[in-house]
């Protein structure tokens, strides 16, 4: 179950010079004719940045779950991915060097803001297991960007946070090449939108949580701290 939201992040709550926020939407959008849940990652404030509007957005269709873009545009970068059938063009910009590439790969699933709809979407419960492809628009030059991706539910639990106390499930995902590590922690009713997430790549451990979340179906579902 997927539902319009607006969802508050307090990004890297275990960093030294402190958190950051960050807005997410969920909603419903057309892209190219096709059905759509656009989730758009950006500040609080749009003008932070001066003239460009920093943002990182995901096209995911709501009938099949594929991605069909995901743009991050901030001041002196553009990465782009564009999804036709089994084939992703990649375009990345930093100040004068750009760097365009085309990939096969089939079947992908929605990575970056596009997973939360892919969480939400997913029969969750202790035990559950699965396996997919994504694009790592992060993977390091000279690699292949095709990641095979293994998720577990590893159990449920209740959860301490900035929303209250929250029934949750503990959800990991990683690559089967160790290149990054991701663990978050779904709401256990619908809709499994995430409330708390770390993320590890390299020597960076970024943890998040969520500080606020409205929903247009539903509530948070957490007892209030």
């Amino acid at each position: 179950m997927v539902t319009p939201a607006l969802i508050e992040w307090s990004i890297g709550t275990n960093q030294h010079e402190g958190p950051s926020p960050l807005i997410e939407t969920i909603v419903p959008a057309v892209y190219q004719g096709k059905r759509v849940w656009r989730v758009v990652h950006r500040d609080p404030d749009p003008v932070v940045s001066g003239a460009i509007n920093d943002y990182d957005m995901y096209d995911v269709e709501q009938d099949s779950l594929k991605p069909l873009r995901g743009v991050m545009n901030r001041e002196g970068f553009y990465l782009g991915l564009t999804f036709e059938g089994d084939r992703v063009r990649i375009d990345r910009r930093a100040g004068d060097d750009r760097k365009q590439a085309a990939i096969i790969v089939h079947n992908p699933r929605p990575e970056g803001p596009g997973e939360t709809v892919l969480l939400a979407t997913l029969p969750l419960e202790v035990g559950y297991r699965t396996t997919f492809q994504i694009v790592d628009r992060w993977a390091k030059d000279g690699t292949d960007p095709v990641k095979w991706i293994d998720l577990v539910v590893a159990k449920a639990e209740r959860l301490q946070s900035p929303l209250g106390s929250c029934e949750v499930y503990e959800v990991t995902m990683a690559p089967r090449d160790g290149s990054f590590h991701i663990r978050e922690w779904v709401r256990a009713t619908p809709p499994r939108y995430p409330v708390k997430t770390e993320y590890i790549r390299g020597e960076m451990t970024l943890i998040s949580e969520v500080t606020r979340m409205v929903l247009e179906h539903g509530s948070p579902g957490c007892a209030p701290p």
